[in-house]
């Protein structure tokens, strides 16, 4: 086994590779889409380092991101655990998360290692998906009275204390200035035109959802939020759907999600998505410099 850092012309076989894992890969197949292999410090950059067989061909990746979040996919354990010593001797920036198929992303923390104490959030969450052929738009909501707009055609101030509320109760950060700055800075990712929209009921805003990754064929849904005062209507169920809908009319096929919200997995349910996996999703208190830490642990 041969492991290295990719370069650019190395994305026809990472995408080979990736597109067997399709809905446990989104973000990777995604990004790379976006931005290339070749980290440049700048929004959905990456390092990855890509494990190769004896006939070059791609059987594990690693990626550590321009936010410091690990994601990962291989064949087996053995070829992970290679890809975390190789990063490990590489790495330069801190790590902030590891996102990825349950049992790798454990994988890759036990080998880091990373405690317990240093996670925001260390959960399990199922995986959902849907042939956009099934999708189902919910029978009893009055569509009539409801817009989709495009995320960036609302209040600036609605879609900062929005993303800041999603942040803090799905994902578990801390209200300090480091999460004023993230938020401030996919607010600025919405208002440029990243997949998001708010429901309008009457002219007023109720929800929200939009498409964290995006490929020709899928989507990946997130985030979806719908601030406390306008829950259990169905208003996040129907604004889903909706933009199932569209991405559905463009030549989408499918559709995945994520959560470990019971409630949240009726509404998705009720509209066609099944359970297909377990998606890990791991969060740091804070970035950690992993050198220092491999150290100081010495």
């Amino acid at each position: 086994m041969n492991i290295r850092k990719l370069r650019n012309n190395d994305e026809e076989k990472l995408e080979h590779f990736l597109s067997s894992y399709a809905e446990t890969s989104m973000f990777l197949r995604s990004n790379m889409k976006r931005a290339g292999l070749e980290y440049q410090c700048k929004d959905y950059h990456g390092d990855y380092f890509g494990a190769f067989d004896e006939n070059g061909d791609v059987i594990g990746i690693l990626a550590h991101y321009y936010n410091g979040n690990i994601m990962m996919q291989a064949l087996d354990i053995d070829i992970l655990t290679g890809l975390v010593h190789a990063f490990k001797e590489a790495v330069t920036r801190p790590i902030a998360g590891i996102l990825g198929a349950d049992e790798q992303a454990k994988t890759v923390i036990d080998e880091l290692p990373l405690p317990d104490e240093v996670f925001a959030t260390n959960r399990s969450e199922d995986l959902f998906a849907l042939n956009l052929n099934k999708l189902s738009l919910p029978g009893r909501f009055d569509f009539s009275k409801a817009d989709m707009v495009d995320a960036c055609k609302v209040d600036r101030t609605i879609l900062t204390q929005w993303i800041k509320a999603y942040e803090i109760e799905a994902l578990s950060s801390e209200d300090n200035e480091a999460l004023r700055e993230h938020v401030e800075r996919r607010v600025n990712r919405i208002i440029n035109g990243m997949d998001c929209w708010v429901l309008q009921i009457d002219g007023e805003a109720v929800s929200l959802s939009g498409f964290n990754a995006k490929l020709p064929d899928l989507v990946q849904i997130g985030p979806v939020w719908t601030p406390p005062e306008h829950r259990n209507q169905g208003y996040a169920r129907a604004l889903v759907a909706m933009t199932l809908k569209k991405a559905k009319e463009g030549g989408v096929d499918r559709a995945i999600l994520f959560t470990d919200n019971p409630a949240a997995s009726k509404a998705y349910e009720a509209i066609g998505f099944r359970k297909t996996a377990l998606y890990r999703l791991a969060l740091l208190n804070k970035p950690i410099d992993l050198k220092e830490r491999l150290v100081l642990t010495v």
